[in-house]
């Protein structure tokens, strides 16, 4: 089940951030879909399962302060599905930032296609991208 709940929350991330790639100049997308609605639906996801295992389980067993203590934690199948859903929400909501940031700016589509991909697949780096080139453009007078 645990692994359902894991292909469910990337299958929806994913189709979300194609979608934003595709149209981050869609108020619909980057505004609502990539910024609320999406995000929204995998918090409330994660919320439930950590409700569910802090109700069936009690509060985590081990120091959430060291390495080791998260292993313990983590070694759980729901409960590192549910981290790895944090970081989809969380990462989908600075993409469609980003998105919608590009665009007011009027950022090159190579950059900001670059700094969304990244994001998608690592997330700091493809803000680091974002910010560091929009900073550049800027300074450079490219852009606004």
């Amino acid at each position: 089940m645990a692994e359902m709940f894991f292909q469910a929350t990337n299958t929806l991330a994913l189709l979300a951030w194609i979608a934003l790639v595709l149209f981050p100049s869609k108020k619909l997308v980057s505004g609502w879909l990539c910024a609320l609605v999406v995000p929204g639906v995998l918090a409330l996801a994660y919320a439930g399962v950590i409700g569910w295992k802090l109700a069936t389980n009690g509060p985590p067993p081990g120091d959430v302060m060291t390495l080791t203590g998260l292993r313990k934690i983590f070694s759980d199948d729901w409960v590192f599905a549910a981290a790895w859903t944090h970081y989809l929400v969380f990462d989908m909501v600075v993409g469609a930032w980003i998105a919608r940031d590009s665009v007011k700016l009027g950022l090159p589509w190579l950059l900001r296609t670059v700094s969304l991909v990244l994001t998608f697949l690592a997330g700091p780096v493809g803000f680091l991208v974002h910010i560091v080139g929009r900073g550049v453009l800027r300074r450079a007078g490219s852009v606004e």
